[in-house]
């Protein structure tokens, strides 16, 4: 509680106070805001010229004229690429002064700090900021050098890094987060030759990393001819006709088959180079054709062996789902263990027992004389019902089946049908076309996985083109 003494000397100031606001007439108070607009000064220099009043005082004068709530006098606020323009000006030699003056800026101070702010933050530095009220104020940076010269190189090494930056993202679309010593020789002679016009060669190699005769020697081997370059363009068209679905091993398989002498590791870079990547997206199958013991089930006459000494002695084959953008298709092949033929197979938009009775036709058919084969699937319910055990028994074929809720029993089959979704289904577009060119689609694919598609197994063939070596097929 203030004492007699004290109380006294406060209402003193406020009475002062008082009298000190009330004597500006409206008179004063038009011309040191008219002086503020169009003298083109600061506050405290329209203060300094005038004599009065105090700087808290002019500027609720100054809040209380509309042309002050336009964004041009906010108190500190200035477009970023002013301020940018003003930096250059700066660094180029011009007293911030003119370069304030010439631009608006009401305080050349703000003008002599904007090249620090910019060596110190970058452009980001001279965006505005959103400060909240817990936020404390940054300190100011005391590594920046006050010499003119000093400040001119580190801003010159701050737009070379940025323009490194840009460059690397922009044209050679590399990692965000990636340096130049990340880059590969060639790339890194792209951004040289792209930026020393503009920073000069040896303060752009520095930058990169790369010695003068690394970037002599890189740049004249990338001026000469591509001796890859027919070679590169017998891999696109391989690549194309397979849809995407080879990679590099099978590439190179194809053209050792076809008589091209090449190393595996050159076809592995020069397809990394041209961005060939072969489909790698896998997803779970979630269909089961399970529908319980309905029937007895053979016993598992493969044992898992999946191979087979001659065509038509051992058959595999089970029911995938797939999906389109108005239903699902349903696939069911007949497989021969011996070169990964598909004998036979269905298609239709219901996984019932004619899908399957209608595929062991059709590879009951195109059984030679006197062929009798194992026919090994999974526990599905399309292998149980009576009229697929009717035409098993009145063709003298074999029943085997896997043991119950275990896969690895039919291998063969689920990595065909990995295989089959990976290079055609997954990541294809199908969420968007209809259940009918899935079934074109699947039937072309069919075709194609037996006379075209080569199999590292087979010595780069086909299995149509690996029966025909042996002398088994026309």
């Amino acid at each position: 509680m203030l004492s007699g003494r004290g109380c006294g000397r406060f209402l003193e100031q406020i009475s002062r106070r008082e009298s000190f606001v009330r004597r500006y007439t409206e008179e004063e108070r038009s011309r040191a805001v008219e002086l503020f607009f169009e003298g083109n000064m600061t506050q405290q220099q329209v203060v300094d010229k005038l004599g009065f009043p105090t700087r808290q005082c002019l500027e609720r004068w100054l809040s209380a004229d509309s042309r002050y709530r336009d964004q041009d006098f906010k108190r500190g606020f200035h477009p970023a690429d002013l301020k940018l323009d003003a930096v250059r000006r700066v660094m180029g030699g011009e007293e911030p002064r003119s370069v304030a003056a010439d631009l608006g800026v009401k305080s050349a101070g703000s003008v002599y700090n904007w090249p620090r702010i910019y060596i110190a933050d970058g452009e980001r530095g001279l965006m505005p900021k959103k400060r909240s009220a817990q936020e404390p104020m940054r300190r100011p940076r005391r590594d920046i050098p006050d010499d003119p010269e000093l400040l001119r190189r580190r801003c010159e090494e701050l737009e070379l890094e940025n323009a490194v930056m840009k460059e690397m993202l922009d044209v050679l679309k590399v990692d965000p987060r990636a340096s130049a010593g990340d880059l590969a020789t060639r790339e890194r002679v792209r951004v040289v030759d792209a930026l020393r016009g503009a920073f000069g060669l040896g303060a752009v190699l520095e930058r990169m990393g790369l010695p003068r005769s690394t970037y002599y020697h890189a740049r004249a081997a990338m001026r000469r001819p591509d001796k890859y370059a027919e070679l590169r363009r017998a891999i696109a068209r391989r690549f194309a006709d397979s849809r995407g679905r080879y990679g590099y091993r099978r590439i190179w398989l194809g053209m050792r088959s076809s008589g091209t002498t090449v190393s595996e590791k050159v076809v592995r870079r020069i397809m990394a180079e041209e961005g060939l990547v072969a489909r790698c997206i896998r997803k779970r199958m979630r269909y089961s054709s399970y529908g319980g013991e309905i029937t007895e089930a053979p016993p598992n006459m493969l044992a898992r062996e999946f191979r087979a000494p001659a065509p038509n002695m051992r058959w595999v084959t089970d029911i995938a789902e797939m999906r389109a953008a108005d239903g699902k298709v349903y696939l069911s092949p007949v497989i021969d263990l011996f070169d990964g033929m598909i004998v036979a197979w269905g298609v239709s938009r219901s996984p019932n027992a004619l899908l399957a009775n209608t595929m062991l036709e059709r590879a009951i058919s195109a059984l030679p004389e006197g062929a009798r084969p194992i026919v090994h699937a999974d526990r599905g319910v399309h292998c149980r019902w009576d009229g697929w055990i009717d035409l098993m028994d009145r063709h003298g074929l074999v029943r085997s089946m896997s043991r119950k809720a275990c896969s690895p029993d039919n291998a063969a089959a689920e990595g065909f049908f990995r295989r089959l979704k990976v290079e055609m289904h997954h990541g294809a577009g199908w969420e968007r076309r209809t259940a009918a060119k899935l079934e074109a689609e699947l039937s072309d694919c069919m075709d194609w996985y037996n006379r075209d598609r080569i199999k590292a197994s087979l010595g780069g063939m086909s299995p149509y083109n690996y029966r025909k070596s042996l002398g088994l097929a026309a």
